[in-house]
């Protein structure tokens, strides 16, 4: 986890300069390990996380790791933060399974500070592979009214396929998509995880690679075909 705080703020701070010390919200903390790679670099970070069990495992968690955590019991669409007062807003894997993506969105825009950033993964809409349910090829292209059909009925029938999640995932994005949501939740500037990955994050091959995908809306629409998932940061 501690890689992937460091890779994240890179190319956060590349986009809109981050303080030294970047206070920090992550939504649907879960245990808080996010929130532990935080406090071993020194960022003040917060956690929010709607489950009671996942906030007591978090202090236990925390407690054995030695160092303190703030886990807040609240949900993504309802942050128990104070408006403009965040340098960061994360959400690994989380924006799928709230009720209500855009005020999940909404509420990220809001407790930052004017140019902080919002970076969050998800599920895709564009991409016939995914993670989130067994059995069911192709799940990705199905139409969204399906998806949200054939996950509450696997919810209650056969839980075993989305690994027994009482919230399973019902927003699955495109890139127009979540651009237009987070345009509309205020944010002035969206990039997407091809325009955040640095050239210094790999070889001359990844290099290469990196430079063919941005070419176009063309290029990047076809590598978010072949890659599961979706990552975005946005800029207040």
């Amino acid at each position: 986890m501690q890689t992937h705080l460091k890779r994240i703020l890179a190319r956060l701070n590349a986009i809109s300069p981050l303080p030294p010390t970047p206070t920090i919200v992550d939504i649907g903390a879960a245990q808080g390990v996010f929130l532990i790679a935080c406090a071993r670099e020194g960022y003040p970070a917060v956690g929010i996380e709607p489950s009671d069990e996942a906030r007591e495992a978090g202090a236990r968690l925390a407690e054995l790791e030695g160092v303190q955590t703030r886990l807040l019991a609240g949900f993504a669409e309802d942050i128990p933060v104070e408006s403009a007062s965040v340098d960061v807003v994360h959400a690994n894997q989380v924006i799928e399974h709230v009720r209500d993506a855009e005020a999940a969105f909404n509420e990220a825009c809001r407790i930052l500070k004017p140019g902080g950033v919002f970076w969050f993964s998800a599920t895709s809409s564009v991409s016939p592979h995914q993670h989130e349910i067994d059995g069911f090829p192709l799940f990705g292209w199905y139409p969204l009214r399906l998806k949200r059909r054939v996950m509450e009925w696997v919810r209650v029938n056969k839980p075993h396929l989305i690994g027994y999640s009482n919230t399973p995932a019902i927003n699955w994005l495109s890139p127009w998509g979540a651009r237009r949501m987070l345009r509309e939740a205020g944010f002035s500037r969206v990039y997407d995880r091809w325009d955040l990955r640095l050239s210094s994050e790999g070889g001359p091959k990844y290099r290469s690679v990196l430079r063919m995908i941005r070419l176009n809306w063309a290029t990047k629409l076809a590598a978010d075909v072949l890659v599961a998932e979706c990552s975005y940061a946005a800029v207040k």
